[in-house]
């Protein structure tokens, strides 16, 4: 059997590398339209509030959901419990 060449064997790896990068796409680009959903749920499409300062929101509230919620100053919601109803950690579902 013929060895293969460096550039057969590169453009394999990067035809593998293209192919994981589509699957990594794939799920952040489910995991955004999960996130999306639970948030015009929640009534944030509704706000008249900058993407920084949404950011930073939501940023605050993974750092609560992270066990970082000591960064999260008390006045900015870090204790207030899930809106809705919803048990700590539940998961909605569709």
């Amino acid at each position: 059997m013929a060895r293969k060449n460096l550039t057969d064997m590169r453009a394999e790896k990067l035809a593998k590398l293209k192919a994981v990068k589509a699957e990594i796409a794939a799920l952040e680009e489910k995991a955004a339209s999960r996130i999306g959903k639970l948030a015009v749920r929640a009534g944030l499409a509704d706000l008249h509030v900058t993407d920084t300062d949404l950011l930073r929101g939501l940023e605050a509230l993974a750092a609560r959901f992270r066990g970082d919620g000591a960064k999260v100053g008390a006045d900015e919601g870090a204790q207030t419990p899930p809106a809705g109803g919803e048990k700590r950690g539940e998961v909605l579902n569709d």
